[in-house]
């Protein structure tokens, strides 16, 4: 399946989907080859995250061996189809699930904000690096749980997504899944790669991972996608260099006066300042209210 049409009305209906092999083997073994050596260091997760999980947080600041999933055609129009165009990253992680890791509690990524269950604002993939099994830790999923009202499914209706490596899940952020236990030998590695609309405020600060000389360097689509920094360094690249860009300085302006505290109120009719106490900032500190604010409260 690689039309996102087809892709779009299976994640309407289904609430995932995936795109078998969409990287080549040549790309599989690229990017392990880069992420291995981060892996190496990285700590173990605690709690939700799993204690025999690892990740490598914000890994497109330090490696461009993802900018190829991070960019596919197929995925960004699915995406744009699905929540709208201006489309920004939320989370980029590497997650390596080693043996002995329980399974993950079941959750829904669009539960990090604060937003009824109506809509997607969120698109997110699961790019496995390595063949995903039941056994492994493959990603489980519970199928039109997207649709349901809140509340949580059982474990029960869980169903595990397995995939060869180079291939792509793709769910809505209101879908409940987790990652699977590992019982086999062998870590499985997977890279999540989230898109949000462009007004939520991301769960990864995209703007500090990398400095803007480093985002210059960036195909310009992988820059308006890190968000408002990468995007106005991207449209700011097409009109001037770095060095002929105008410094812009303020015009000068009245001058600024102190703000100063309120004096007290003295607990009768008026204030301090002989503002009416009904209309006075303090009239819920004042001494047992009076005739005026009475009245203002009955309003």
């Amino acid at each position: 399946m690689t039309d996102a049409g087809d892709i779009t009305r299976q994640l309407q209906r289904d609430g995932y989907a995936v795109i078998p092999e969409l990287l080549s083997q040549q790309a599989v073994a690229a990017a392990r080859g880069e992420l291995d050596p981060l892996l190496d260091v990285a700590e173990w997760g605690s709690g939700f995250d799993g204690t025999r999980t690892k990740r490598v947080w914000a890994p497109l600041a330090v490696t461009r061996c993802l900018d190829e999933p991070a960019l596919a055609p197929v995925v960004l129009d699915t995406v744009e189809q699905v929540i709208g165009p201006g489309a920004q990253f939320g989370i980029t992680c590497a997650i390596q699930v080693h043996p002995g890791q329980q399974a993950q509690v079941l959750h829904y990524e669009q539960g990090i904000y604060p937003l009824p269950r109506d809509r997607d604002v969120m698109i997110n993939t699961l790019w496995a690096l390595d063949d995903f099994t039941a056994d492994n830790g493959a990603t489980r999923i519970v199928p039109g749980s997207h649709l349901r009202p809140a509340g949580k499914p059982d474990a029960a209706e869980t169903v595990p997504v397995e995939m060869p490596a180079g291939s792509v899940l793709l769910f809505c952020g209101r879908l409940y899944h987790g990652a699977g236990a590992n019982t086999t030998g062998r870590p499985r590695l997977g890279v999540v790669i989230d898109y949000v609309q462009p007004w939520l405020r991301p769960c990864e600060a995209h703007t500090l991972s990398a400095s803007q000389p480093e985002v210059r360097q960036l195909p310009q689509r992988l820059q308006e996608l890190l968000g408002p920094l990468g995007e106005i360094t991207a449209r700011s690249a097409q009109r001037y260099s770095a060095e002929q860009r105008p410094v812009r300085t303020a015009a000068p302006g009245p001058p600024v006066r102190p703000i100063r505290a309120p004096k007290p109120c003295n607990g009768r009719d008026t204030c301090a300042s002989g503002v009416m106490m009904d209309r006075c900032v303090h009239r819920d500190v004042h001494n047992g209210p009076s005739s005026s604010s009475a009245a203002a409260d009955a309003r």
